[in-house]
């Protein structure tokens, strides 16, 4: 294995990021061959593929429901756009570093953009960290900001599920009870352990050093990462408390923005929390997928799987990748943002910790080795 790894370490990095594209690339069109030739049967006993199922169905949809719901379910993702927004806002206040939020906007709708064909947030995440870091100079704390707010991630979607949980279970069945005994423990440890994290580093790492935990090096270098990150916020625990909250909003709305797209291909009889129950757990699936590009054809699988016996396989299939495009289209407008921030851009303040700074960008658009924060 180690051979293996060095090996593929030792590979130009340009090939490498090519060779990676296309395994994604394969990977993709492989979950889409195996979900569009699924068989399933229809209402009149008929065993025919999803793709079968999808094309019969697609001339029945009235395109004035599909296009208001469309158009709601865009609205509905936008609320969780600006509260991802906000978060990135608090974060970074949380390091001492001020940005606009105008100027925030933008290069989130950016980092959208260049993301949109990039697996999990990784065209988001990198963009907005070196957004901040250019233009603060401070690349150790936008550092910082990020991997706490990756961590506030996966609290918002297991809050999201926990929420929905209750009038949500029932697409599980019989099986409810059993999935509920199974997974709330599993969430709420989750969710509390990452604000044991947060809040009392010494005590997870405490329980670390004494207690055969499977992995332990890795999960103490990701605890040692995280409590480091997490150290600046130690005044400003409320701080932390307000972004979890706008983490809930972010992945609720993304949820909830799937049942208007089932309800956009025709699922009239799709429920609110039946369908964002599902969709929390198809997002946790999307986001630690790592293998598809953007999670496309993962998102499909599992909202199948979750929601094909309620909502028909072909409406399941279709409500997801609705729901991609519902959320992704608006964020194409980054797009104009891109090209119209010229290499003289910047933003009309930029505050660190507490002073006004101005950033030597030097001539080039792209960031240079060398670009500092000088007090103005």
């Amino acid at each position: 294995m180690n051979s293996i790894k060095n090996a593929w370490g030792s590979i130009d990095p340009r090939i490498r990021s090519a060779i990676t594209t296309m395994l994604k690339g394969a990977a993709t069109v492989g979950a889409f061959y195996l979900l569009f030739t699924h068989k399933v049967t229809t209402d009149d006993g008929r065993h025919i593929t999803t793709w079968q199922a999808m094309t019969e169905h697609i001339p029945n949809i009235d395109m004035t429901t599909f296009w208001i719901f469309v158009a709601t379910a865009t609205a509905v993702k936008f609320v969780g756009i600006m509260a991802s927004m906000y978060r990135w806002t608090l974060l970074l206040r949380g390091q001492g570093l001020v940005l606009p939020f105008r100027h925030i906007f933008g290069s989130f709708l950016i980092g959208r953009f260049i993301g949109t064909f990039l697996p999990s947030t990784l065209g988001l995440d990198g963009y907005k960290l070196y957004d901040a870091a250019r233009f603060t100079g401070k690349t150790v704390e936008a550092t910082a900001a990020t991997v706490i707010e990756k961590v506030l991630g996966v609290v918002g979607i297991f809050l999201t599920f926990l929420i929905a949980l209750p009038l949500g279970i029932s697409i599980f069945g019989d099986n409810g009870f059993k999935v509920a005994a199974i997974t709330v423990p599993l969430a709420t440890g989750v969710i509390g352990g990452f604000f044991l994290v947060l809040f009392k580093p010494g005590i997870v790492q405490w329980i670390i050093e004494n207690f055969p935990i499977p992995g332990k090096q890795k999960i103490a270098g990701f605890v040692t990462r995280v409590s480091n990150s997490a150290a600046a916020y130690s005044a400003h625990k409320g701080l932390l408390v307000n972004a979890a909250f706008q983490s809930w909003v972010v992945h609720f709305t993304t949820a909830a923005m799937y049942y208007f797209t089932a309800l956009a291909v025709g699922a009239m009889d799709a429920h609110f929390w039946e369908v964002t129950f599902a969709s929390s757990i198809q997002i946790f699936a999307t986001v630690i997928s790592p293998f598809t590009i953007a999670g496309e054809g993962i998102r499909e699988i599992a909202q199948t799987y979750l929601l094909g016996h309620r909502l028909g396989a072909s409406q399941a299939i279709m409500s997801a990748a609705l729901g991609f495009w519902a959320a992704e289209a608006m964020t194409l407008t980054g797009a104009f943002f891109w090209w119209g921030r010229k290499k003289d851009y910047r933003p009309s303040h930029v505050y660190v910790d507490g002073k006004e700074v101005r950033v030597d960008l030097g001539e080039a658009a792209m960031p240079q080795a060398g670009a500092v924060a000088v007090e103005s």
